[in-house]
């Protein structure tokens, strides 16, 4: 026979495992709450743009649906898209967190992510026109060869500073110039020095430290952020 005190006593344990067991129940799902997501708009490529959506590079075409990223419009430097039911608007390199509740990086911060080939790449453009940058912290200043500054209007032979720079091949011919903007998502300078070589090579305009220099750059889970400075 059980004395009525050890039943309460036997009653109040039972009642605060239950109370635990409840509340661990309850930690359990908090953990399971959604997460931010990540989505950025890497580079747009006619009537396709390609996005970074949650660490996976995708390239869709306007009405096209990946992983709860619906696109509705593509623009030269943005794009309209649906993210899990709500309507944003996303511009080139900038970093968009969504999740509950939304969040957007209040700092301008262009993202970018390596590509397959564990490259940097990205679009922006140079005097207003859109290029195709490789982003290469080990480049001491932009460079591109002849014929991508033919087709930015570069008068590299007329204003630009004959010089002489070493290549994969060697002693390559260049010309130093200025250009009067550069720009990166929504980064934009002014007054960056550049060199225009003679042949082939770089392949992809290279987005040297003549313009990286001036911003902010860390990587984080592989991703890297560029921030301009204040």
């Amino acid at each position: 026979m059980m004395y009525p005190g050890l039943i309460r006593k036997i009653s109040g344990l039972l009642a605060i495992v239950a109370m635990f067991l409840l509340l661990g129940m309850q930690l359990v799902y908090a953990d399971d709450k959604p997460k931010h997501r990540q989505v950025i708009l890497q580079g747009v490529l006619g009537k396709k743009a390609v996005f970074f959506i949650d660490g996976k590079r995708s390239l869709l075409s306007s009405g096209e649906q990946k992983d709860g990223v619906t696109v509705l419009a593509i623009h030269p430097n943005s794009a309209l898209v649906k993210i899990d039911g709500k309507r944003r608007k996303l511009r080139m390199g900038e970093n968009e967190i969504v999740g509950v509740p939304y969040k957007q990086s209040k700092d301008v911060v262009v993202s970018v992510a390596p590509n397959d080939h564990g490259m940097y790449t990205s679009v922006g453009s140079i005097n207003g026109l859109p290029v195709s940058f490789l982003v290469d912290t080990g480049a001491t200043t932009i460079a591109m060869n002849a014929s991508q500054a033919r087709s930015l209007g570069i008068e590299f032979r007329l204003n630009g500073t004959k010089t002489m720079v070493s290549t994969a091949s060697g002693m390559s011919k260049a010309y130093r110039v200025v250009l009067d903007t550069v720009s990166l998502g929504s980064i934009t300078l002014r007054n960056i020095p550049a060199v225009v070589i003679e042949g082939a090579f770089p392949v992809q305009t290279l987005l040297g430290m003549s313009f990286l220099g001036q911003l902010d750059i860390h990587r984080e889970g592989g991703i890297m952020r560029i921030k301009k400075k204040y």
